[in-house]
């Protein structure tokens, strides 16, 4: 995808399946930008394995996102994989106040609230995941953050806001117009019966 345009991230369920998460990930991936390996349960030689079963499916390495790796070193080996991705309890280990010393690593970072995303951006994060935005069945019975928040995060921050939290065609246009760079999905695409239909329905919402 054009590195100017509205970006797609497509964050796994964290259900464990490689085999299906792998075979919908290969028929989604030409309409999106990065597909994420969020699945908490496993070690990180794990998490790196399903990156390059994911590379051997086809899906270029430079749209493979690994979540939650704690020791950048782990991913400096594979040098195919280019992104990595954090949360809160994944920047609070890390010592200093730069987060990533890697001249090639994509670093992202999930924050919650203002605080959070200024601090991520002071310590050379290069991205933000903000939500949930609205109501999202992996976050029952939790009140959305809603449009004006992420409006107000993405004014306050000059690194791209990623915005994530119950998205999908109806109101991935909204998302745009606050301001976000980009929008990540889970189960607009990982519950779809038609994962590639799915992912060309976003990318064909976002540039009308």
């Amino acid at each position: 995808m054009n590195s100017l345009s509205f970006e797609l991230h497509a964050v796994s369920p964290g259900i464990g399946d490689e085999q299906r998460f792998v075979k919908m990930a290969a028929d989604a991936w030409p309409w999106l930008d990065y597909i994420h390996i969020r699945e908490k349960h496993l070690t990180t030689e794990q998490k790196i394995q399903w990156a390059y079963s994911l590379l051997y499916a086809g899906i270029p390495s430079d749209r493979i996102v690994i979540n939650g790796l704690s020791d950048l070193d782990d991913l400096e080996k594979h040098v195919l994989f280019q992104g990595v991705h954090w949360g809160q309890s994944n920047m609070a280990n890390i010592q200093g106040s730069s987060l990533n010393k890697s001249y090639r690593l994509r670093l992202g970072i999930s924050v919650h609230c203002l605080h959070e995303a200024r601090e991520a951006e002071e310590r050379g994060a290069d991205y933000l995941f903000y939500g949930h935005v609205f109501s999202s069945s992996s976050k029952p019975g939790i009140k959305p953050r809603g449009l004006v928040a992420l409006s107000e995060i993405c004014s306050s921050v000059s690194i791209p806001v990623i915005a994530i939290g119950g998205i999908g065609p109806a109101n991935i246009a909204a998302v745009r117009a606050a301001g976000a760079s980009g929008a990540a999905v889970i189960s607009s695409i990982w519950a779809s019966d038609n994962p590639e239909r799915s992912a060309a329905a976003l990318r064909r919402t976002v540039e009308r």
